[in-house]
């Protein structure tokens, strides 16, 4: 190598008269890419470039986004179509689809289960329904009479026990 630069050295480009010190520079620069590639291949064997080959293969599969069934079930339905199309090739057609469909296809793209036990309710249901019947009787009995306190307050306590049976549904 230090024969190749002496016979660089009587060659001189307009660059390098204009900078003599770039020209002291160059080639301590020249030198070190050479000793990086000649250090290559000794701290890289072929069996490690093999699996490093191997690891963007494998990467996208990794980067796939994963759903719980609750942030699923939440989603709009443009944050589903956006959800499905990061899933390339597995899911075909989210633009035609409605929100049953993309929230299907990313549970089972998930391996979620697609529908999910119901909770056992906590309260009686029938006798609460029972409640509601005795209360429009009142309620009839408070029309006929003119009451209009009694006929707000029965009003009120049926409209609280339809209330429950909703949200205990």
């Amino acid at each position: 190598m230090a024969e190749e630069e002496k016979t660089e050295a009587p060659e001189e480009t307009p660059e390098a008269k204009e900078a003599p010190a770039a020209k002291e520079e160059a080639p301590a620069a020249e030198a070190a890419p050479v000793a990086e590639a000649a250090a290559e291949p000794e701290a890289a064997p072929p069996e490690a470039a093999a699996e490093a080959e191997a690891a963007p293969e494998a990467a996208p599969a990794e980067d796939l986004p994963k759903f719980t069934s609750r942030e699923i079930d939440k989603m709009n339905v443009p944050k589903l179509k956006e959800a499905a199309l990061s899933y390339t090739g597995k899911i075909s057609g989210v633009h035609g689809m409605d929100k049953a469909r993309l929230v299907r296809a990313l549970k089972e793209i998930n391996g979620l289960p697609l529908l999910e036990a119901k909770k056992a309710s906590k309260i009686d249901r029938q006798a609460i329904k029972q409640k509601i019947k005795a209360y429009k009787t009142e309620r009839d009995g408070a029309i006929k009479d003119n009451d209009k306190s009694q006929l707000k307050r029965i009003r009120n306590r049926t409209k609280a026990l339809r209330r429950k049976l909703v949200r205990n549904a």
